[in-house]
């Protein structure tokens, strides 16, 4: 995101069950800006969160034919004209995700395997994103419900607030 809101991530991951983490796959510094200023971020987020990579823009590389959406064939696959080199791999996005669980000291056999939780799209195409959201809300759903059956949340409930009752003492009665 933008550099004026990068303070406001811990607040954003504060108590979250998914995290989607994105990045430019046609440029490396954007995974690189990502990693230094996500890793301290996780620290806020549930300890049972879901951590998903996801690399945008595929539209815009050279691998066109294989970031056209099915729907949207028809309109995209004269515009693979003039394309960027992909800068960031399925392979670096994989290592950014081994390092947040490295980071978190989460056990890889207890979380989703890295495979199934880095993603290329294009949002501007919609390839693989409804996919991805499928994909995380599939496996977001059971740890909420679970969380609820665990207890009540770590919140306060302002809506159950009943005025103290004012007595006739004093100066100001």
């Amino acid at each position: 995101g933008r550099e004026q809101f990068h303070g406001l991530g811990s607040m954003y991951c504060r108590g979250a069950a998914a995290v989607i983490l994105t990045y430019d796959v046609n440029s490396l510094q954007s995974l690189t800006e990502l990693e230094e200023r996500f890793l301290a971020l996780t620290d806020s987020a549930s300890a049972d969160c879901i951590f998903a990579i996801v690399g945008n823009k595929v539209d815009l590389s050279d691998d066109c034919s294989s970031a056209v959406d099915e729907n949207r064939r028809e309109k995209s696959v004269g515009s693979c004209g003039s394309k960027v080199r992909k800068q960031v791999h399925a392979e670096d996005a994989i290592a950014l995700y081994k390092k947040i669980l490295k980071y978190k000291m989460l056990d890889e056999k207890d979380v989703p395997a890295a495979e199934k939780m880095c993603f290329e799209t294009s949002a501007k195409t919609g390839y693989k994103v409804d996919y991805l959201f499928e994909t995380v809300f599939e496996m977001v759903v059971p740890i909420i419900v679970r969380q609820k059956a665990e207890g009540p949340p770590q919140t306060v409930d302002i809506t159950d607030y009943k005025p103290a009752k004012r007595t006739k003492s004093g100066c100001c009665a």
